[in-house]
């Protein structure tokens, strides 16, 4: 396990196309990533955090067009994706038949988020592929804030941690948009009053 500073943008790349797993901070918590492209980087995610395997994670991209050709983006869900991305609101949607089953994991619908953090959204246009990413803590425990706390959860479980300090600590707000219809799973700090209003 190796700490990384957030000018290191080459070397996380690097990382994460080799498959391996790194913490990082976000405008919300730390997050916990890998390349979205394998299974078995799915299920050695799900593996570290001691998760439900059949809870599907949000995928973080950097723009709308790496995810329009595995998810339905509707002109409302588009809507708002461009008035609060990047930023700290992560949107479910419906997945097109194609997608692989351990994104949606039969569910029909992923996440996405578009991040409001400099150093990831570099990463991201990088690796121009998206992240699975969760907060990063062992399922059922508090999301680490910082490189000291993600390290304490996982040390050697993963690759590398990403030095700093999540900014807000407050989880993304989560909605679902299925048509036209918008439904408010966890509450951040954007409102569902504000998301309501773009319609």
């Amino acid at each position: 396990m190796i700490f990384l500073n957030q000018n290191q943008i080459d070397e996380v790349v690097d990382l994460f196309n080799q498959g391996k797993i790194i913490a990082f901070p976000t405008e919300t918590v730390f997050g916990l990533g890998v390349l979205s492209t394998k299974k078995e980087y799915f299920e050695e995610l799900v593996r570290v955090k001691k998760r439900d395997p059949n809870k599907p994670f949000t995928l973080m991209i950097s723009s709308l067009e790496q995810v329009e050709d595995i998810l339905y983006v509707s002109p409302l869900a588009k809507k708002i994706i461009n008035k609060f991305s990047p930023g700290p609101l992560t949107i479910i949607l419906k997945a097109k038949e194609n997608i692989p089953s351990y994104l949606d994991l039969n569910t029909g619908f992923v996440g996405i988020r578009i991040p409001d953090s400099k150093f990831i959204l570099s990463v991201l246009e990088k690796l121009n592929k998206p992240l699975l990413v969760p907060s990063a803590n062992p399922a059922n425990l508090e999301p680490a804030k910082n490189d000291k706390e993600a390290y304490d959860y996982f040390k050697d479980e993963i690759s590398g941690i990403v030095k700093g300090g999540s900014t807000s600590n407050i989880p993304s707000t989560v909605v679902k948009i299925d048509g036209e219809n918008i439904t408010m799973l966890r509450e951040g700090s954007i409102k569902l009053k504000e998301i309501l209003e773009v319609k």
